[in-house]
């Protein structure tokens, strides 16, 4: 018979074990990893590449634009030579970048027209200033004519500046012949002339005149600027007296 007042003794509790310890490996340091390595020499091979690149695109430019520069002052030269000799039979330069041309045509029309009346100046005198000019002139105007610019610049892969340059100082040099030529005549003509259709033909010279020389400072100009794009211009040292525009 059970005993009452008596209890079960009770039973001692499991005790949960802790956790196993977890090997923690020692980090490297970022410059003995590996991978870092491998990234810094992936960023290296890039950039040799990058710079072996660019130096080779370097050179070639380089080399492309010598080439051009070469073209281009054999194209100056060219044209230099075709121009100065029919420049030198109607002018002189004047340095640093200007050139006069038909001056005893200028110095005659200049006294035609300040001329007093009652004393007119001498008809022979005028007359063969006038033959002479015109003479010259047309010789000049022919000789431009010849010159084919726009073979000298085509293809070649000139910037627009320096082929408009060429073109502009060709056709201008060309424009102001003719208009030199036509005042030669009218000053012909005045010469012969007396009382006011000498004076109106006096006028008309001078205007004709006035315009030649204003187109051919500007042809004379980009002539200038052609060379100095070139990187040819050198100004010319002072000559001798300038021609009289006989030819």
């Amino acid at each position: 018979m059970a005993i009452k007042g008596k209890t079960k003794g009770r039973s001692a509790k499991a005790v949960t074990r802790g956790p196993k310890p977890v090997y923690q490996p020692v980090k490297k340091r970022l410059i003995a990893k590996r991978e870092f390595w491998l990234v810094i020499l992936s960023i290296l091979g890039v950039a040799v590449v990058v710079g072996l690149v660019a130096g080779f695109m370097a050179e070639r430019n380089s080399s492309a634009q010598h080439e051009l520069e070469r073209r281009m002052r054999a194209t100056m030269s060219s044209f230099q030579g075709q121009i100065d000799p029919i420049l030198s039979t109607v002018g002189q330069a004047q340095p640093p970048a200007g050139y006069q041309v038909f001056a005893d045509l200028s110095t005659a029309v200049d006294n035609l027209v300040a001329e007093e009346p009652g004393a007119p100046a001498d008809p022979k005198t005028l007359s063969q200033t006038a033959t002479d000019a015109a003479t010259s002139a047309k010789t000049a105007l022919e000789a431009l004519r010849s010159i084919d610019e726009t073979e000298l610049v085509r293809g070649k892969g000139f910037s627009q500046d320096f082929v408009l340059y060429v073109i502009n100082a060709k056709g201008n040099l060309v424009r102001a012949m003719t208009l030199y030529g036509e005042s030669a005549k009218l000053l012909g003509l005045a010469a012969e002339a007396r009382g006011d259709e000498r004076a109106e033909l006096a006028a008309r010279t001078k205007a004709i005149l006035n315009a030649a020389t204003e187109i051919f400072d500007h042809g004379y100009s980009e002539y200038v600027e052609a060379q100095t794009t070139a990187g040819v211009f050198a100004p010319p040292p002072p000559g001798l007296p300038a021609p009289t525009g006989a030819s």
